[in-house]
């Protein structure tokens, strides 16, 4: 015999069908559970993201964006697709180690094409031709030494 369910709300009893349809909508809303490291591909996504936006921190976000690339690669596949959360940590460890290379050349050419760098380069210039004068004279002052 089937037991008898009872609607908490009501009072009344479950029909068989009413049953087999919460069953089905249960069963619908429970998500999978997560693997590590899927989880892990995404939270080193979004910390290699917010290392690249800050400038002390920039050069590791290329280290923690290539770790959590690496374990997208290495996490496991369901249902013949990687999960949405290693799929987003992917994504955000490309961006932050695209982004982050392109801050660190715009911040060597922003060096390199300053005034005060012109100027502090032309000054070393000019200071070393005149090392290899003094060299060359003090070489033909003391020639005899040797």
């Amino acid at each position: 015999m089937e037991e008898k369910q009872y609607d908490p709300y009501t009072g009344y009893e479950m029909k068989g069908e009413f049953q087999k349809q919460e069953n089905d909508q249960n069963q619908d809303t429970e998500q999978e559970p997560s693997h590590g490291l899927t989880v892990a591909a995404l939270v080193l996504g979004i910390v290699s993201v917010v290392l690249m936006l800050t400038c002390c921190c920039s050069p590791f976000a290329i280290f923690t964006g290539i770790a959590a690339i690496v374990l997208f690669a290495v996490a496991p596949k369901r249902n013949g697709k990687k999960e949405p959360k290693a799929v987003a940590g992917l994504i955000c460890g490309i961006v932050s180690i695209i982004g982050t290379c392109i801050l660190i050349l715009i911040f060597i050419f922003n060096i390199l094409l300053s005034d005060e760098f012109q100027s502090l380069l032309d000054e070393n210039l000019q200071g070393i031709d005149r090392q290899e004068y003094q060299y060359d004279s003090y070489d033909e002052e003391h020639d005899d030494i040797f």
